[in-house]
């Protein structure tokens, strides 16, 4: 498997891990207990600001490479670009109703709610469909001249949650993913 595949299934595993936060905040948002607005936010930052700047762009390269290579892979692509376009929207839409919440607007729930679970349920989706369809074409299509001329196109950054280089902004979600892993751990332990 090449590095760049592990990396992009690296990415999937870690998103999987922020969307695990994501979605307990909205379950305590839905029981009408306080949720961790500000978490909330850190976590909707970091999905809006890496995978929407850095991992999706390096995707929309390596889907019009495959298409390139596989004219039948349209239908897959297509839909997957659309999911793109979709998680952006709905990821834009939950910040606003987050930030309304934390600024003392009066908001419905469902105006948190709906999009919030809009935006976890797609981007699941999204990386279940490109862990079965594209990940598998992409592995047997891309050579690593592709690969590099995918990640000389696209501005590196460094992932400021999970790289080597983590941001402070997200030493407390750092430490929820950390707790949320150990818990999970705990609970294999105990039903082993």
């Amino acid at each position: 498997m090449s590095d760049s595949i592990a990396l992009w299934q690296g990415e999937h595993v870690n998103f999987a891990a922020v969307l695990v936060l994501l979605e307990d905040q909205l379950d305590f948002f839905h029981q009408g207990k306080d949720p961790d607005y500000e978490m909330m936010l850190d976590v909707m930052f970091y999905m809006t600001h890496y995978p929407d700047v850095l991992h999706h762009p390096r995707e929309d390269l390596a889907f019009a490479r495959i298409l390139e290579l596989d004219p039948s892979s349209r239908p897959i692509v297509d839909d997957l670009n659309e999911q793109h376009a979709r998680l952006k929207d709905f990821g834009e839409a939950l910040v606003r109703a987050i930030e309304n919440v934390v600024n003392g607007s009066i908001t419905s729930r469902d105006w948190v709610e709906v999009p919030g679970r809009a935006y976890i349920a797609e981007f699941r989706n999204h990386m279940l469909k490109e862990e079965t369809a594209i990940l598998p074409l992409a592995a047997k299509l891309l050579s690593e001249a592709d690969w590099a001329a995918i990640g000389a196109a696209i501005q590196h950054i460094d992932d400021p949650l999970f790289g080597p280089k983590s941001e402070e902004r997200y030493a407390s979600l750092r430490e929820q993913i950390a707790c949320e892993a150990r818990t999970s751990q705990a609970r294999r332990l105990t039903d082993a």
